[in-house]
């Protein structure tokens, strides 16, 4: 599951290129357990950024916008990487071991963003382009940056949205699996997790950036019964250091 430990880098990615131009550096991020028997993640991971015009590489993500970014409407083409992911032997519980492999994937979307005196305003769907699940997804989020000076933070908090296919790629027990486990059958039907989240940096010279960020998510009730995972909330971290060029 050291994958899952890449979720928080998608958060992070948008502060460590807040100031424009490009930027190269490494993060430390810190995912808790999904899954039954799954350990805790710390993981060590370049980071590079790029905010142009209309195209930025933030992180895992990428897009590029109808209109310059940061105009007050627009429409943005995104990819991103979803690194959420079961490999079973990474599990030391013996019925997650028999579960089927969930795989990380890409999903693809179009934004439409709006940004005022009030904060950003992003609503998005997508779905799999990777065709592990073909699932398709849906997230509102509302962030407000403050910059002063040599350092910032932007809060926000969201609502994310997934279809079936998607639900149970990540959190469903098939009957084929559920015969050949203690695992009953659980299908997670449509439904997401609500999250919130606080992204800061502060330049320790010109040129040199502290990125980082908190996020807690928390899966609706629907998703919550299901019988493989750890918990139903979680609160991830990540902190890196950046070179501004």
């Amino acid at each position: 599951m050291k994958k899952n430990a890449l979720l928080a880098m998608i958060a992070l990615a948008s502060t460590t290129t807040m100031a424009g131009g490009f930027s190269a550096g490494v993060m430390t991020s810190y995912s808790p357990a999904v899954y039954l028997g799954a350990d805790r993640n710390v993981v060590l991971f370049p980071m590079i950024g790029y905010e142009g015009e209309h195209l930025f590489l933030r992180g895992t993500s990428a897009g590029v916008g109808l209109l310059p970014l940061g105009s007050p409407l627009n429409v943005i083409f995104r990819a991103e990487y979803d690194p959420r992911a079961l490999d079973p032997e990474d599990s030391d519980d013996s019925d997650i071991k028999k579960l089927d492999e969930r795989k990380s994937g890409v999903l693809g979307g179009v934004t439409l963003q709006a940004v005022n005196s009030a904060g950003t305003f992003e609503a998005t769907v997508g779905s799999d382009i990777a065709s592990n699940h073909n699932g398709i997804y849906a997230e509102a989020v509302w962030k407000k940056p403050f910059h002063y000076g040599f350092y910032g933070f932007t809060p926000e908090i969201g609502y994310a949205f997934n279809s079936d296919k998607l639900n149970n790629h990540l959190y469903g027990v098939s009957q084929a699996e559920a015969e050949r486990t203690r695992f009953d059958a659980f299908d997670g039907g449509w439904s997401g997790q609500l999250f919130v989240g606080f992204n800061a940096y502060t330049h320790l010279t010109r040129n040199v950036r502290l990125v980082g960020s908190l996020r807690y998510s928390k899966l609706d009730s629907e998703l919550a019964d299901s019988p493989i995972i750890e918990n139903n909330d979680s609160v991830s971290g990540t902190l890196g250091i950046a070179y501004v060029f």
